[in-house]
């Protein structure tokens, strides 16, 4: 039910899509030709079971070529991130008792339209961090600190996740001229 929802809802990006090249135009035509013989069929009482033969054969082709257009669109559709849900990434911990590094994962995590929660989950305590979207473009998202009750923002650091180079890095504020970069960026939901 969900696949035939998700194709309801993208048909014109996929019909949009079938138009602009050689195969999905053949697609689209073996599509309405498949079902303007199945109405045909239906209409006539009696007609040629090679006519039903060819309707299904048209029909398939028509579906599977879609089927293919769909997957390319889809598979070449890039990334929103205005969109995104949910940002995980990997944190570095220094483990002093073992002094090895080690990876753990955090979470940056949209509460409502405006404000963001970061997470990380640490042996020595954990962080917690709200953040605002200052700037979405292409390849990345900016955040900035969520102010505080008062509406003040105490603490200038900004975070910005970057898709090109799969990292999330930070600055002390936005007068500072370099990123620094630890974290690894591991998913965009």
């Amino acid at each position: 039910m969900d696949a035939l929802k998700a194709i309801v809802e993208n048909a014109p990006a996929i019909i949009g899509a079938a138009s602009q090249s050689r195969f999905g135009i053949v697609a689209l035509v073996c599509l309405v030709i498949a079902v303007a013989t199945v109405v045909y069929l239906a209409v006539t009482p009696k007609t040629s079971p090679w006519l039903g033969l060819a309707a299904l054969a048209l029909l398939m082709f028509g579906t599977l070529g879609l089927s293919v257009v769909s997957l390319y669109v889809g598979a070449g559709r890039a990334l929103d991130l205005a969109d995104a849900r949910v940002i995980t990434f990997k944190t570095p911990y220094f483990d002093t008792a073992t002094s090895r590094y080690r990876l753990l994962n955090a979470t940056i995590t949209r509460i409502d339209a405006t404000v963001w929660r970061e997470f990380q989950q640490r042996p020595d305590g954990n962080a917690e961090f709200r953040h605002v979207i200052k700037a979405v473009e292409p390849d990345r998202i900016l955040f900035a600190r969520a102010p505080n009750g008062s509406g003040q923002t105490t603490d200038p650091t900004e975070l910005a996740v970057d898709i090109t180079n799969r990292e999330l890095c930070f600055r002390a504020g936005p007068d500072a001229s370099t990123w620094e970069c630890p974290y690894a960026l591991a998913a965009i939901q």
